[in-house]
């Protein structure tokens, strides 16, 4: 007796009739009118629910979630070797990326390093037993010729000594206002001129950083041959983006007043070699 009150209650109430009513909220005008019941909206629901759960199914085994399910199948061998290989890439890329940070770093902040620019697996570097330049006059200040500077190397096959030339350009016409000092952290070397000068790239190379810092202002790295280095910094424009290939003379940036360790305009240009700062006097006429 008790259940069948019970049952009667809730179909009453079931089917108990509502109306939705939407109006516009400035002029009361009547938008939307329909009638719902308990049951009804339910029903909906319900018929909703079974149909996302069935196109879930249908589209779960085109995904990659079907690893995941029990019975979803296995991983095909050769797209694991593919992910695997993938995956070995993905991290010896990120283990230079990270020593290039690294490198770059100490260089910008004018620390020595005791490793090359790449020191993973790194190639046979030429080892330079002695500088000389050809004869010239002394260099003036704002000679912009290239310095040309040779090395006696051994060769592989023969070991007979062979000459290697380097040309290197000086990057700016000015005046040096800084030198090369060690005992004072500055491994550099700072060259005046007029305002938006051009700096030009002592060789051959590649930017592998065009950037800003709020110590040195807008700042270029160049990767030369043979694990050589420039860097130029406090440039007002840089000229060239990281990938950026440059020829030897041409123009990359100019020279500014930028950063907070500044003095004034000038180039605070740097030159190294194997990952250690060198002095760049000892490569090139200013």
């Amino acid at each position: 007796m008790k259940v069948s009150r019970i049952k009667e209650f809730l179909t009453k109430k079931l089917r108990n009739r509502y109306r939705l009513i939407i109006r516009n909220d400035r002029n009361l005008e009547e938008r939307i009118s329909m009638v719902l019941t308990p049951l009804n909206v339910v029903l909906l629901l319900s018929g909703l629910m079974v149909v996302f759960t069935a196109i879930s199914i249908f589209l779960l085994p085109l995904t990659p979630l079907r690893y995941i399910m029990p019975g979803g199948g296995e991983i095909n061998p050769r797209d694991f070797r593919v992910m695997k290989h993938r995956l070995d890439s993905i991290e010896r890329s990120m283990e230079l990326r990270d020593q290039r940070d690294s490198n770059l770093y100490r260089i910008l902040i004018g620390v020595d390093s005791a490793t090359s620019f790449y020191d993973i697996k790194p190639k046979p570097v030429q080892q330079f037993n002695s500088w000389s330049f050809f004869p010239t006059a002394t260099a003036h200040v704002g000679h912009s010729t290239p310095a040309i500077a040779e090395s006696s190397v051994s060769s592989d096959k023969d070991k007979a000594p062979m000459k290697r030339v380097y040309s290197f350009y000086t990057p700016l016409k000015g005046v040096i206002t800084d030198t090369f000092n060690q005992r004072n952290k500055h491994t550099a070397i700072d060259i005046a001129s007029y305002p938006n000068a051009a700096v030009k790239a002592t060789l051959d190379g590649t930017v592998v950083l065009s950037s800003w810092t709020p110590e040195t202002g807008h700042v270029m790295v160049v990767q030369h041959t043979d694990n050589f280095i420039s860097v130029y910094k406090h440039n007002a424009v840089l000229l060239k983006k990281q990938g950026n290939r440059v020829r030897v003379g041409e123009v990359i940036a100019l020279m500014g007043n930028s950063g907070e360790l500044t003095s004034g305009p000038h180039l605070h240009f740097e030159l190294w070699h194997n990952g250690l700062a060198v002095n760049p006097a000892d490569y090139i006429k200013f």
